[in-house]
């Protein structure tokens, strides 16, 4: 990598080794403004905006037509108040949970209902997480991984208000004027290949958002890790660990504070796993993810439960 940093993880740039406000962001003057919103009309003349999933041509620039949107299913409450995954039946229940051995306590012998937390579903409740909170807009299905797979390798950067204005829904009162929001971030060689980081365009339009302070380079990918769509949760686990690296101008300002980590899709968690570990490492108090879709079938606690 350069010194220039060419192949940054964002799509802005620190100045002077401190992250940029997001209502301190110049906005230009009502002519200019005009102007452009005139030219945008004149392209969209030219050139509608069509639905990201179907072709369709739409009218508004969320990227996806009325009939696509009803096929996103949107994750709501009753969520876990941890992991944010659906407080259903197909989680392990606090009952259950109730009769679970723990260290140095024979099987089948009852835990106290002290320990029992009705907001935690009970995965997180026998595993917790590295994370405090974490929050999706959807459930992975067909028409979300196409949403995503559209961001991700089509560039439908006109997708990303919608989803920013998704995720800052599903994480409303979670997210602070004082955090720090950043994307998980790619290796350079990715980053090039790809032009862009999907997960940083997520996180600049959620920071604006909510009032968040973007910090898009605070960490970084130090291996180009394997994909791992073919891997077990243990190959998952090993192939990102020690893989990110806090930069080290940035290493006291993280001492105490909260940060929000932004991802486009969440699967078995070992990424997000791994970027917890070092920044807790560097005295982060308090973290959370939100992500635009989640697999609901697989979690956390896979990772204390795999056969080995």
């Amino acid at each position: 990598m350069d010194t220039d940093h060419r192949f940054r993880n964002s799509l802005g740039r620190l100045t002077d080794g401190r992250s940029r406000r997001a209502g301190q962001n110049r906005v230009a003057p009502l002519p200019l403004r005009q102007v452009l919103r005139g030219m945008q009309a004149a392209v969209d003349w030219v050139l509608p905006p069509r639905c990201c999933l179907c072709s369709t041509i739409i009218e508004a620039e969320d990227g996806v037509c009325s009939g696509c949107f009803q096929t996103l299913h949107f994750l709501t409450e009753p969520l876990c108040g941890c992991c944010g995954r659906p407080m259903s039946g197909a989680l392990l229940s606090v009952d259950a949970l109730s009769v679970m051995p723990v260290e140095g306590q024979a099987a089948g012998t009852a835990r106290p209902q002290a320990d029992v937390d009705p907001h935690r579903c009970g995965a997180c409740l026998a595993s917790p997480p590295t994370y405090d909170w974490m929050r999706a807009s959807f459930a992975y299905n067909a028409s979300s991984r196409a949403l995503v797979l559209a961001l991700k390798y089509r560039d439908r950067l006109d997708v990303v208000p919608s989803l920013t204005r998704w995720m800052a829904l599903s994480s409303a009162g979670l997210i602070g004027p004082g955090d720090l929001v950043m994307p998980v971030p790619l290796h350079w060689r990715r980053h090039l290949a790809r032009r862009f980081n999907q997960s940083a365009a997520l996180a600049q339009g959620l920071a604006q958002r909510t009032g968040a302070t973007f910090a898009p380079d605070w960490v970084v990918r130090t291996r180009n890790t394997a994909p791992m769509k073919a891997m077990s949760q243990r190959e998952r686990l090993t192939n990102v660990r020690d893989a990110f690296r806090v930069v080290e101008r940035h290493g006291s300002i993280l001492e105490g504070s909260t940060v929000v980590l932004v991802d486009d899709v969440h699967t078995s968690g070992a990424t997000i796993n791994a970027l917890c570990i070092e920044l807790r490492n560097q005295g982060v108090a308090r973290i959370g993810v939100t992500v635009v879709a989640r697999v609901l079938d697989v979690h956390h606690l896979s990772k204390i439960s795999e056969p080995i």
